[in-house]
């Protein structure tokens, strides 16, 4: 037993210095780094304070460059000729006097392993001529299960020259910032899929950037395997392909507010296979999807079409008309310049005041619409809500009532949120027992809000009476899940003049009395059943024809 155990324990230890044998080790500490090299001799370093330059010269020996610490004005440049390791282990690093944070210049595979536990920040400065922060002029894919933070404060965050992958493995990686687009891939040829943005897991946020949330540039694919993605920015487009964009699954949310905005632009062909996807867009000309059709001279030939055939997609579009000279964008929710196919899948679609739901063919190319499966639904809400045009907000968990019965389908209704006479919240009801309104203000000051519905079947909108008074506050919440504030209403009956939810005779004399001034009074909204504004005779005659069937 002694003898086997010794053996395991040498075993051990070999596999160990074989291990340590193929890692190089870079440590920031403040205005300091070292270079661990461990013996591998094909490897040099340059150490200039917390300036790490290493020149790989193997054609055949994957490294492993494992790098922590912390230096708030360090970088890392790795410069080879064959596929490496980057493995971040617990780094915090900043390159404040230019260029990235990180730079390998290798063309090769390069594997970016966040090691599972670790928090990693890379940042960079506003000067310098970096093209990201962390910089990668190979292929890059990324693994493990550790956090990744970035700021590109010149230009992009993370960019890799051809593709890049997030393996199903992958952690959490945030965009905190960026001057330019927060993930940017892409240089290769047309129709090429080996220049891509494929992502297979893992959780993907990006706040903050002055373009695009992803672009896969230079003929680029984008592909959505799984994992979540969440996009949120003021400028630019959520996700932005020069070829095809392709979700088939995972959990895609786009929130974009800048004018002539796109949530997801391709230059060829959009594909929604699958996963669930929701888009926001908020600004003036603005669209949630965008398949554009090229004739000539551009990234991909022809195309423009939208695919639907799994998945859930939602697309919100509040923005207005962008007029620019004596042009006028519309802003539209899906906007196809050649066909639109659905085989399946579940489409819903809402748009606010004067956006349209979609539109197809170009000025050259007459679009053509299909649907042979799934659901494809429209709710055109008659309110205009500008959300970027406020800056605070609260939320409300609330529940709807009609005629003392609670709503548990919200297909044929919408909820909005007011002060006065301007919509500042929209409700989303996705549960049976409540839904959410987030209410927004442009200040801070107690303000009573009020509630409307608005039913499409019969086009009506009716007011609201919530079970308690709602007042605007900062940063709060009111309700709760298990006990949402009701709103109630009671739905118009024409021709119940009297109020008691029925049409009969005892409407005709409701009407009659209040038109000859004796005592009694009739609901005027019900009683007026022509519409034209004032109750006479003439409503007399529609109730009769109301109670004849006619």
């Amino acid at each position: 037993m002694k003898k086997i155990t010794s053996i395991a324990i040498l075993l051990m230890l070999v596999m160990t210095r074989m291990s340590a044998q193929n890692v190089i080790e870079i440590i920031y500490n403040g205005s300091e780094a070292t270079v661990n090299t461990n013996g591998i001799n094909d490897v040099t370093s340059i150490v200039n304070g917390a300036n790490v330059t290493i020149v790989s010269n193997t054609s055949n020996k994957e490294y492993i460059y494992q790098v922590k610490g912390t230096s708030e004005d360090g970088s890392l440049t790795i410069n080879g000729n064959y596929k490496l390791t980057l493995q971040l282990a617990g780094l915090t690093l900043t390159n404040a006097h230019g260029g990235a944070a990180i730079d390998v210049e290798c063309s090769k595979r390069i594997a970016v392993e966040l090691v599972n536990g670790t928090i990693n920040t890379l940042s960079d400065a506003p000067m310098g001529n970096q093209k990201a922060a962390l910089y990668i002029d190979g292929h890059a894919e990324f693994e493990g299960g550790g956090m990744l933070s970035v700021s590109g404060k010149l230009k992009h965050a993370i960019r890799a020259k051809e593709y890049l992958e997030l393996k199903s493995s992958t952690g959490t990686i945030n965009v905190l910032e960026a001057a330019s687009d927060g993930i940017h891939c892409g240089k290769g040829k047309v129709n090429n899929e080996h220049n891509y943005f494929l992502m297979k897991g893992g959780v993907v946020n990006i706040f903050n950037v002055g373009s695009d949330g992803v672009d896969s540039d230079d003929y680029g694919v984008i592909r959505i395997e799984g994992g979540t993605l969440s996009v949120n920015i003021k400028d630019g487009d959520g996700l932005k392909a020069d070829s095809t964009i392709t979700i088939n699954d995972g959990k895609i949310n786009i929130s974009v507010k800048g004018e002539d905005s796109k949530g997801i632009r391709a230059n060829y062909a959009v594909n929604i296979l699958g996963g669930k996807t929701n888009i926001i867009v908020e600004g003036n000309g603005s669209k949630g999807i965008k398949a554009k059709r090229y004739e000539s001279g551009s990234t991909v030939l022809q195309g423009g079409e939208l695919n639907i055939s799994g998945g859930e997609l939602s697309v919100q579009c509040n923005g207005g008309n962008l007029t620019t000279g004596t042009e006028v964008t519309k802003c539209v929710a899906v906007s196809v310049d050649a066909d639109l196919k659905q085989t399946g899948g579940d489409v819903d679609i809402t748009v606010f005041d004067e956006a349209i739901a979609y539109t197809l063919g170009g000025e050259t190319y007459q679009g053509s619409e299909t649907h042979t499966g799934g659901t494809f639904n429209i709710r055109q809400i008659p309110w205009e809500f500008k959300a970027n045009d406020y800056e605070y907000d609260m939320t409300a968990y609330v529940t709807v009532s009609n005629n003392g019965e609670r709503l548990t389908n919200y297909d044929d209704v919408s909820i909005g949120a007011f002060i006065g006479d301007e919509c500042i919240g929209y409700g989303i009801f996705e549960e049976e027992n409540y839904g959410v309104i987030r209410i927004k203000c442009g200040d801070t000051s107690a303000q009573p809000v009020t509630f409307k519905v608005y039913c499409f079947s019969d086009q009506s909108e009716y007011d609201l009476t919530p079970s308690e008074t709602v007042t605007f506050q900062e940063n709060t919440y009111i309700g709760e899940p298990s006990n949402p504030i009701v709103l109630s209403y009671k739905v118009r009956l024409k021709g119940d003049a009297n109020d008691d939810g029925e049409v009969n005779a005892e409407d005709i004399v409701a009407i009659t009395n209040f038109l000859s001034g004796k005592v009694g009074d009739v609901t005027k909204e019900n009683a007026d059943v022509n519409g034209d504004g004032v109750v006479n005779i003439a409503d007399i005659v529609a109730v009769s024809g109301i109670i004849m069937g006619d």
